[in-house]
């Protein structure tokens, strides 16, 4: 069934891991070798920026060795690859991630998304350009791994086809849709023209609090696996405590998209997960409401001064260039007329000297409401 979402426990990336892979496949009958014989699949794993795989940013790499290793008795023809975030050097990225050795050591080419070209569509009111490795798969396996996340709460199976868009071009969506509700329609919209996926979601370690990329490592204790996308994630919403409703992503579908997950597998269970204060809160008022108040219903970067490094990697990613770098200091300077609440700034900080706020007036409503 689509809507089947399995969960099997893995308590480390060490000897677990194959076991658990072991037992995911016999659950979901995924790896029929005839199937996949001289098929190309992608393996499409979050590969965000370059951090090491015990800052549980992106997908573990012991996570995608071990997959490889199971793909190709199949016959499938292999390869990996992603678009970081824009401001990312890629070399730097596959070799921080461990994601190059991997690929070395077993074999398997790994993309530049943004060398390859892309294919551009318009639907559903947005326009978009999708990498066309993406599209040439005949399977694609998506890899994300279990975040929180500013702008959508969370960020798993449906986010991590974002990648598919290569480099600026990320950037620049945000600019145009930088509404949380809009740019879950956007997300909803790129999965029409995806080809067939399987998701299986790196829940071992994943992030809670300030993430996608400045928030804690936090146990978790399990891979998730399913054939549609949306159900996963919904499913994770139930695991982790989370409002699906307040994931703009999941709250686009209409009633009848929202299909139930029918949950397989080993029970799951996480005692709590910390979600950011993010743009996600904006759908607590009316958008009118926030045009005309902007100054008093806001969600903002913060920045700290001691923990910058001056690298103005923020500045770069910056899609409205509300940010600048103060002459005295080399730090973040914002201009707040301008800012947008995308928290691409915040997604590529290195050093966790961003954190975004919101107004006194948007912490009211969020504790009134019961939705903290």
């Amino acid at each position: 069934m689509r809507n089947d979402v399995c969960f099997v426990r893995c308590g480390d990336y060490g000897p677990s891991l194959p076991v658990a892979l072991d037992r995911l496949f016999a659950l979901t009958g995924w790896l029929d070798h005839t199937a996949l014989d001289g098929k190309k699949v992608l393996l499409k794993p979050n590969l965000l920026t370059d951090r090491t795989p015990g800052q549980a940013v992106t997908t573990h790499p012991e996570l995608i060795r071990h997959l490889l290793r199971k793909l190709k008795p199949t016959g499938a023809r292999l390869a990996v690859g992603d678009s970081p975030a824009s401001t990312a050097n890629l070399r730097a990225v596959w070799q921080t991630t461990g994601l190059a050795a991997v690929c070395a050591e077993e074999n398997v080419p790994l993309i530049s998304f943004e060398q390859a070209g892309v294919q551009a569509f318009e639907r559903g009111g947005f326009a978009f350009s999708v990498a066309r490795p993406v599209l040439e798969a005949d399977l694609i396996i998506s890899l994300p791994k279990v975040k929180s996340h500013s702008l959508t709460l969370l960020t798993a199976a449906v986010k991590n086809l974002y990648g598919a868009i290569p480099g600026y071009s990320k950037t620049a969506l945000h600019r145009l849709h930088p509404n949380p509700d809009t740019f879950g329609r956007l997300l909803k919209t790129l999965w029409q023209v995806i080809p067939p996926t399987w998701t299986l979601a790196d829940g071992v370690i994943g992030m809670e609090g300030q993430g996608p990329a400045n928030g804690r490592p936090v146990q978790l204790g399990f891979l998730a696996a399913s054939r549609d996308p949306f159900a996963l994630d919904r499913a994770l919403c139930g695991v982790l405590h989370i409002d699906a409703r307040r994931v703009p992503y999941l709250a686009a579908q209409d009633a009848e998209e929202q299909t139930v997950p029918h949950i397989v597998g080993d029970p799951v269970e996480v005692a709590s997960f910390e979600t950011p204060a993010g743009a996600h809160l904006l759908k607590l008022v009316p958008e009118w409401v926030v045009r005309r108040a902007g100054s008093i219903v806001w969600v903002r970067p913060a920045f700290s001064a001691q923990a910058c490094v001056r690298c103005g990697k923020c500045v770069q990613a910056c899609p409205v260039h509300a940010l600048t770098l103060a002459p005295e200091s080399g730090c973040p300077s914002l201009d707040r007329a301008r800012c947008i609440s995308c928290s691409c700034c915040h997604e590529v900080c290195p050093a966790a000297a961003i954190r975004m706020t919101q107004s006194r007036l948007l912490r009211l409503l969020h504790v009134f409401k019961g939705l903290g």
